[in-house]
């Protein structure tokens, strides 16, 4: 069996080059995550979606990975790749930090970075907006039987 969920992700980034101009952006992701790819200190899931950051792309379709590290220090790390606007193959890299100290904010809310090749161009804050979003994803939440 493979868990499927799908989270949306709202928040503002901006370029380094260029940080007083904060813009917003919405990553929407299909996530799943096969029982074969889970063990004692990991989970992989696949994950595939769309990413608009303003004026840096409109919808632009996106594909990558999600990892659970279960054990301390606790970090879901996402990383997916989408085309800008300009034709620009670009990298999103980032982490949540889930903390029993502060469990809402910490699993809500996503830090990352945006790279082009090995260079970082922006730095990107995402949330996961309960109030508008749990439901959605409660609904999206299905388990699959795997082929083979």
């Amino acid at each position: 069996m493979s868990l499927n969920f799908r989270e949306i992700l709202r928040g503002s980034y901006f370029c380094v080059d260029a940080q007083d101009a904060v813009r917003v952006c919405e990553v929407q992701l299909d996530i799943r995550m096969p029982r074969s790819h889970v063990d004692r200190r990991r989970a992989h899931a696949t994950m595939a979606g769309s990413a608009t950051f303003d004026g840096l792309c409109a919808g632009a379709p996106l594909v990558g990975s999600l990892v659970f590290d279960l054990r301390r220090p606790r970090r879901i790390t996402y990383e997916f790749t989408f085309q800008a606007d300009d034709g620009r193959s670009l990298r999103f890299q980032g982490a949540k930090h889930p903390s029993l100290l502060r469990p809402l904010f910490t699993s809500t809310t996503l830090g990352g970075t945006i790279f082009d090749g090995t260079t970082a161009i922006a730095m990107a804050r995402l949330n996961f907006d309960l109030r508008r979003d749990l439901v959605t994803f409660l609904q999206s939440l299905a388990r699959e039987a795997e082929a083979g």
